[in-house]
């Protein structure tokens, strides 16, 4: 275990920006990897936004997450070990389902550790500054006074409203989903490399990217996740330093059948 990250595996996989929101081959492939990852024992990390839209409310639970959730949390009785850190689309998870369908659940960002390398996980909303009218709606719809307001009115009412909510937002949000923010990505991720950090990885732009970076005389990683519908991809890391995205495929191992590289010689 890496000094001072208590959740340290020595392999694991991360995901994100699944969107399920119904019964469908999506939703059924996602439970697939999960059974998957609980069969070869790899410990999962949900990067946000695994549902269009989740509550964390008793009684506000769509009909179609139902047994999803509960899957997930017959699998963390049976011993997989499943993180979760909200996203945008996220709201109020940790009351509920910290200690029951996951181990820890985050509303920001989480550190971890696999073998030597020093992880900082984020779903990554906050990364473009420049989308101002999301900022704005995150700062209201994740406060207290929106939390106490939501749990006081029927879900006959919160249902609908938020669904019709999301969608707007879904739609205002393309532009900033569209055009992926490099400059900020990249500062973003270079002051965390200067704490110490060796990977970041986020969700939320639903593309798929791997930026490698040179620094004292060791490598260090950004790696965004892409959007789970796009083609069921996943990224992949080992204590002995393989790491890079995969497509999941229903019977086959997660991890590739290659020989783990020896872990790079310098760190920062």
């Amino acid at each position: 275990m890496e000094k001072g990250f208590p959740i340290s595996p020595d392999r694991a996989i991360f995901l994100a920006d699944a969107h399920l929101n119904q019964d469908d081959i999506h939703s059924r492939n996602f439970l697939a990897l999960v059974d998957r990852a609980a069969a070869e024992k790899v410990p999962l990390f949900l990067l946000g936004d695994v549902f269009d839209l989740w509550f964390g409310n008793t009684g506000l639970t769509f009909w179609f997450q139902k047994p999803i959730i509960e899957h997930l949390r017959k699998l963390r009785r049976e011993g997989l070990r499943l993180y979760y850190v909200e996203g945008n689309r996220d709201f109020y998870l940790k009351r509920e389902h910290e200690g029951t369908t996951f181990e820890i659940v985050s509303a920001g960002d989480m550190h971890a550790a696999v073998g030597e390398k020093r992880l900082y996980l984020s779903h990554g909303d906050t990364v473009n500054r420049a989308d101002f009218a999301y900022r704005f709606w995150k700062g209201i719809s994740k406060s207290r006074l929106a939390n106490e307001a939501v749990g006081h009115l029927p879900p006959s009412i919160i249902l609908p409203m938020a669904d019709r909510i999301e969608r707007n937002f879904k739609r205002s949000n393309r532009r900033h989903k569209g055009t992926f923010p490099e400059r900020e990505a990249r500062e973003y991720a270079m002051r965390l490399f200067g704490k110490g950090i060796d990977f970041v990885i986020l969700g939320h732009f639903h593309q798929e990217r791997l930026t490698r970076f040179s620094r004292e005389a060791a490598t260090k990683v950004l790696a965004v996740l892409p959007s789970w519908k796009d083609q069921w991809r996943y990224f992949f890391l080992t204590a002995g330093g393989e790491y890079g995205f995969r497509s999941f495929k229903p019977g086959e191992p997660l991890f590739p059948p290659t020989a783990t590289p020896t872990p790079e010689p310098g760190r920062s």
